[in-house]
């Protein structure tokens, strides 16, 4: 193996030895690819590169002729390559009593730079805007909800719109800066950021570049059928710059304005403005995407690229276009305008160090911070690649995305056998609030276990991309021993610790611990088997302190629960949300279900929870006192006739269920790692089978797999 040298002293036009080595990542790439193009070197490649700060003004971009090559820190080094430029030369002022930094960047307004992002001494300074809304639990509760809308009738959830009309008092027609804020509407699941606002004073209403694409309400009806309005902020408002913190940046004259927090000055103080959205862009090329001809299995795929031990630091971030991302674009007919942002999980949303058409490369104990995407992007066609042991935190969107093609697409884009384990995801959706720690969309044979992820706005680990009982390219995925915990922080609906859609023979969800999991509206689920969900295998999880159920299906049929700590969910241990005739959603069995909970089972809106939801049998309910809330069915569905609202337990197991189960104190200790059970307990007598819940999460580095 060849072995070459990468050092901020370098120069790129050294040989790369120890003494003379290479100064940039892409000079780097260059120099090998001459050496392999004329023989000088032949298998694989090591680069160690050495400590300090790489400036990186563009993506380094790999092809198939850069494989083989490992880019690891050299031994005791800690190298960061910084996409960010320190911004110098302030002015210093004050504004409404305040201190106010400007600085004039001539670039801005020849069109020739403009960032989104800004970070000052090592944390995310928010732009200006009203309300003051933070993506956290604390901000989160900050925002604005819509006046008025077109067409109220309608309520279809793809009925959005690109005009609404602010509350009185909300929007200010003497606001100069208007045109260049964004409008970021947060509802059901989703945000949508609206740019280009243009108010109309005489009528009050304001429209958009892009129209929202789900229905501009919060999210479905309530229980006596009204709705709220969609809730939302305005992001990048010159007049919002009141609060020390933040920042605005001003297209039409090029002036940046910081506002600067009590203690810092100047000198102590540094500012860093991104200059690129992705440092490593490693993309193979696949038949039929470029005019090259190649065979149609001759895929030239990127090969044993490797990044170890390495900071990606400072990146921004954009509002990609979404429409390619649908699963259905009959969503889409009969509008003109792009819509505001993705239809999920931020699936638009690239990462900042992207792999597609790859085979076997890894991004090995990286940290990635500081960025406006997702932080690493296992694309179309990746297959035996992995992310372990990274750091990955403060992101726009998500930690990791990974999917390819479904069954319609050419086989050379199918995405699978990926290993995703012992990454550290945290702080996450500060920008796409949507996206998630863990995303696989349609992936096959991947195995994501010991990941800890928390501090998000949106689901933990999500699985699957298709919605139904349709056959589906992710199967046979292990989802183990994650610690999942803080996720939600009340900014988004119908999200969840982990969840799936679609049909996923052979997948297994197995000994996680997740808790403190809470939505904003409906949702905030422990485990959460969405749309059409079939054939998951759920077995020795610990769910608690869930804001819904610990367990909830929407719809799906011949799951497996068994083994599990379902506990203290404020509405319901177990839900299914709607009972489909002919099938079961799931068998439940030998599960420890934990009160306090409103209520034991729950129907969500539409079925009686009694008949063709669960097969459940064998499992140890207890609540404080010894005494079982009700199980509960939609007041909407009450019009069917014999279908009640209320069911005692003794009702329920009439109805043919939990004939075998015990009402009993299961003696556990639960504690901040893991929950124990006496060697009396009554579960373990049931047929429980314990689990030991403190292995979950990041492993120590020297027992990594």
């Amino acid at each position: 193996m060849s072995t070459f040298h990468l050092s901020p002293r370098g120069r790129d036009s050294a040989p790369g030895s120890a003494q003379r080595p290479w100064a940039t990542l892409a000079g780097a790439r260059d120099n090998l690819r001459r050496l392999r193009a004329t023989g000088k070197i032949t298998g694989p490649v090591t680069v160690l590169v050495h400590d300090g700060r790489y400036t990186q003004a563009e993506t380094a971009a790999f092809n198939h002729t850069d494989s083989h090559t490992c880019y690891a820190a050299a031994t005791g080094a800690s190298p960061v390559f910084d996409g960010g430029e320190q911004l110098t030369g302030w002015t210093v002022g004050v504004r409404n009593g305040r201190a106010e930094w400007t600085l004039d960047l001539p670039d801005v307004v020849k069109g020739k730079r403009h960032f989104r992002s800004l970070f000052v001494n090592g944390r995310r300074a928010p732009r200006a805007r009203l309300p003051k809304f933070t993506p956290d639990t604390a901000g989160g509760q900050n925002v604005f909800r819509i006046g008025e809308i077109l067409e109220p009738e309608k309520v279809g959830l793809t009925d959005g719109r690109d005009t609404f009309k602010p509350a009185p008092g909300d929007v200010d027609p003497v606001w100069t800066s208007l045109p260049d804020s964004e409008f970021v509407v947060m509802h059901f699941w989703v945000e949508e950021r609206l740019p280009k606002p243009a108010l109309n004073p005489r009528t009050g209403w304001v429209s958009f570049a892009r129209r929202a694409l789900f229905s501009l309400y919060d999210s479905h009806s309530k229980p006596d059928g009204t709705r709220d309005h969609a809730r939302y902020y305005i992001d990048n408002l010159f007049e919002a710059l009141t609060e020390p913190g933040e920042w605005y940046l001003s297209r039409e004259t090029g002036r940046l304005y910081y506002l600067p927090r009590s203690g810092e000055t100047l000198e102590n103080t540094t500012i860093i403005a991104p200059r690129l959205h992705t440092f490593v862009r490693a993309v193979g090329t696949v038949f039929g995407e470029v005019g090259d001809r190649i065979d149609v299995n001759g895929t030239r795929h990127v090969r044993g690229l490797e990044f170890s031990g390495l900071t990606f630091r400072h990146a921004d971030w954009y509002s990609p276009l979404a429409e390619k991302f649908f699963p259905s674009h009959d969503l889409l007919e009969g509008h003109d305008l792009p819509i505001g942002g993705s239809p999920q999980a931020a699936i638009a949303v690239p990462g900042a160090l992207v792999f597609r058409a790859a085979r076997d490369c890894r991004v090995t104990d990286c940290t990635v911070e500081h960025v406006g995407l997702y932080a690493l992007e296992f694309g179309a066609g990746c297959r035996d690649c992995a992310a372990g042991g990274n750091t990955l935190r403060d992101l726009g969107a998500g930690g990791i995305r990974a999917g390819g093609s479904d069954l319609d697409g050419f086989a050379e884009r199918h995405t699978g056998n990926l290993t995703i384990t012992d990454n550290h995801i945290h702080h996450i959706g500060r920008v796409f609030h949507q996206g998630i720690g863990v995303l696989l969309g349609n992936a096959a044979d991947c195995l994501v276990a010991h990941n800890h992820i928390h501090d998000t706005c949106y689901t933990g680990i999500s699985l699957g991309w298709t919605w139904g009982y349709r056959d589906t390219i992710a199967t046979h995925n292990r989802v183990e021993s994650n610690l999942i915990h803080d996720i939600g922080a009340g900014i988004l609906s119908d999200m969840g610790g982990i969840y799936t859609l679609g049909v996923q023979p052979g997948t297994v969800i197995r000994g996680n611990h997740l808790h403190h999991i809470w939505s904003h509206d409906y949702g905030g689920w422990g485990v959460y088997l969405d749309e059409g969900t079939a054939h998951v295998l759920v077995e020795h999880n610990l769910v608690h302190d869930t804001r819904d159920s610990g367990f909830h299906i929407h719809y799906g049929r011949e799951n497996v629960a068994r083994y599990n700590i379902f506990a203290r969910g404020r509405r319901a241990t177990v839900a299914v949300g709607k009972i489909e005739p002919g099938h079961y959603a799931a068998s439940f069995y030998n599960n420890i279900l934990l009160g306090p909970s409103e209520s034991l089972y729950r129907s969500g809106y539409q079925g009686n929870i009694a008949v063709g939801a669960l097969v459940a049998n064998a499992n140890c309910f207890w609540f404080p006192g010894g005494k079982l809330p009700p199980s509960v069915n939609p007041e909407s569905y009450l019009k069917d006739k014999g279908t009640p609202h209320f069911l005692t337990f003794a009702a329920w197991q009439k109805a043919g269920h939990d004939q075998l189960s015990l009402i009993a104190d299961p003696k556990i200790t639960g504690g901040k790692k893991t929950w124990r059970l006496a060697k009396n307990s009554p579960a373990l007598k049931l047929g429980f089978k314990p689990w030991d819940w403190s292995k979950c999460g990041v492993r120590p580095s020297n027992q990594h797999s």
